[in-house]
């Protein structure tokens, strides 16, 4: 891969977290940039997934609460 056109303003911004973060070199930062986007895209998706699992189990789930609650009623279980 060849270089990337960045502006002067991304230019700095480059050094600057180069800098702060201590990676020796531009592509380092890079990666390491990379590395950081992948994993929040991962844990993203995770959270859609896991939502959108709760929203088609959950009024299942919820009618299904509903009718074990007399039952755990009547053996004396609950909730508090």
């Amino acid at each position: 891969m060849g270089a990337i056109a960045v502006s002067k303003k991304e230019e700095q911004q480059i050094e600057r977290l180069r800098k702060v973060l201590r990676i020796p070199t531009k592509s380092g930062l890079i990666r390491a940039a990379l590395k950081t986007l992948e994993r929040k895209t991962e844990e993203e998706q995770l959270r859609r997934e896991i939502h959108e699992s709760v929203r088609r189990c959950g009024a299942a789930d919820k009618k299904e609460n509903c009718a074990l609650f007399p039952a755990a009623v009547a053996h004396g279980i609950s909730g508090d």
